[in-house]
């Protein structure tokens, strides 16, 4: 009798001594110092342990309130503006979730993550920090596999470093997995797309200013893969083919290049040249006539008007 009343006795005391720790962490919530209160709970779960089935409801309240106090953390370190902070509060409240249970917050948590990883990434882009930036772009797709946004801004690191294939394997990347979005990135896609375009028709007006031809025509047709109506692109293959004799192909590329220009008189009038010189090439008088009436502009009349008149013929 006397042992069983001793008993009864220190689990008595045990379980008030259960219920002051919580009720010291919810005091902690309240003043708003949230790390204090997670450690009062941590205590609440560790002594309401030891006392089994009895302390299993102090356990699961102490367990509930720890979760949403590592997000409140994380949010508040969020909106002052500390994203590498606020990265770690996050990860820790993922955590928190997985040891304590909390898939609400736990899922909330994951869409902030990846954003602010990204974030971080662009933020050392700009500073220079090309490692940092790679690797922060890398944890935002590690957490979110289709981030379109965070896949593209690592292709921008690499175009930074002025590493061209890794640039173009990472940007095209970006395009196939915006692409692949539900809904589409088409943002990202777009950004992307210009990028890889400008690029390469950039890459080869610089050949042709250098007169390498062949790098300036390979450029010139990547650009296509990314914008298949690039009506410059075709007129500066057509100039390339006439520099170099193989009128067929000047052909070929000054129509193309028609096909896709706009009404613009002035680009328009410099195709039309160019298609105008390839059929006098061809020896395709009647073509090259219809041609040069459609050019007879400045710089190009002075040039026209004598092919026509005093070597094609023109009617």
């Amino acid at each position: 009798m006397v042992m069983a009343l001793i008993t009864l006795s220190l689990n008595a005391q045990t379980i008030n001594e259960v219920i002051e720790s919580f009720n010291a962490g919810a005091a902690e919530v309240t003043a708003g110092n949230f790390e204090a209160a997670i450690t009062n709970f941590e205590s609440t779960i560790e002594q309401a342990t030891t006392l089994g089935a009895e302390g299993d409801e102090m356990k699961a309240k102490a367990e509930g309130q720890i979760p949403p106090l590592y997000y409140r953390m994380a949010m508040d370190t969020y909106k002052a503006k500390d994203i590498p902070g606020a990265i770690a509060k996050f990860e820790e409240t993922v955590v928190a979730c997985d040891k304590y249970g909390n898939e609400d917050v736990k899922g909330k948590s994951l869409k902030y993550i990846p954003q602010l990883y990204n974030s971080n990434g662009n933020t050392q882009l700009k500073a220079g920090d090309f490692e940092g930036a790679i690797a922060s772009f890398d944890k935002a797709v590690e957490y979110k596999p289709d981030y379109a946004r965070a896949i593209y801004g690592k292709g921008l690191v690499y175009r930074k470093q002025k590493d061209q294939g890794n640039m173009v394997a990472t940007l095209e990347q970006a395009i196939e997995v915006g692409n692949a979005a539900n809904p589409v990135d088409d943002k990202t896609v777009a950004a992307a797309t210009k990028i890889l375009k400008d690029g390469f028709v950039n890459a080869g007006k610089l050949a042709f200013k250098d007169e390498n031809y062949a790098d300036a025509i390979s450029n010139f047709e990547s650009s296509f893969k990314y914008d298949p109506e690039n009506a410059e692109a075709y007129y500066l293959i057509s100039v390339i083919h006439g520099r170099q004799g193989d009128f067929d192909k000047a052909v070929e590329s000054a129509t193309k290049a028609l096909e896709y220009e706009d009404d613009d008189a002035a680009k328009k009038a410099k195709i039309y040249y160019e298609l105008g010189n390839a059929h006098v090439g061809l020896v395709e008088y009647d073509k090259a006539c219809a041609a040069f009436k459609n050019c007879l502009v400045e710089p190009y009349t002075a040039s026209v008007k004598h092919q026509m008149d005093n070597v094609l013929k023109c009617q």
